[in-house]
């Protein structure tokens, strides 16, 4: 038993017949398939002779490709919107460096107003929430003093004056090395740095 059915397309588009060994009209025979993928079980494919294997071939190399530049377009759509959101949180992220820090905390690391009293106090005595400080000794810099400053260039080229670039850096690196501002702090509290 014979079933017309179609790769990627309508069924009259690609001609494809679907067949099983056992002579079954397989259930996803019943509708148009609509991805190239695996065959059912005890499943084969094999050419309509009504339609030019040429023609069969170059439908499905069609919608092969249009389904790779479909996907294509969603990755990129995908990466731009992700890099207007960390755009949009940048130029939003404007005034005090303190509220800046307290929202993204809490909105990132879902860190509450406990983990803000410590970040608060290991950045005061780190850089007093002065994006330019510079440790003249160490060459640390900015809010969360990095070592060296450009590191925080991977969160953004603006890392020497925007408190938002310096901030996010600062949250991440808590979070990767210490897991908590508080942990920090208590780091920071017993042998004078983070």
């Amino acid at each position: 038993m014979v079933a017309s059915a179609a790769v990627a397309v309508g069924a009259t588009t690609a001609g494809i017949n679907l067949v099983t060994t056992d002579g079954a009209v397989p259930a996803v025979a019943e509708a148009a398939i609509t991805r190239i993928g695996p065959l059912p079980v005890g499943a084969a494919i094999s050419r309509n002779p009504s339609v030019p294997a040429g023609r069969q071939l170059k439908a499905i190399a069609s919608h092969q490709k249009a389904d790779r530049l479909r996907k294509a377009a969603l990755r990129k759509a995908r990466a731009d919107r992700l890099a207007r959101e960390r755009r949009a949180s940048r130029s939003r992220a404007t005034g005090d460096p303190r509220a800046i820090a307290r929202a993204m905390a809490e909105q990132k690391y879902g860190w509450g107003a406990g983990q803000f009293a410590c970040l608060n106090s290991l950045w005061i005595q780190e850089s007093q929430w002065n994006t330019q400080a510079s440790n003249s000794s160490s060459g640390a810099y900015g809010i969360p003093q990095a070592l060296p400053g450009s590191k925080m260039g991977a969160f953004g080229s603006d890392w020497r004056t925007n408190p938002a670039t310096q901030i996010a850096w600062g949250l991440n690196y808590i979070n990767g090395r210490y897991g908590s501002p508080c942990s920090a702090w208590n780091t920071a509290q017993s042998q004078g740095w983070y």
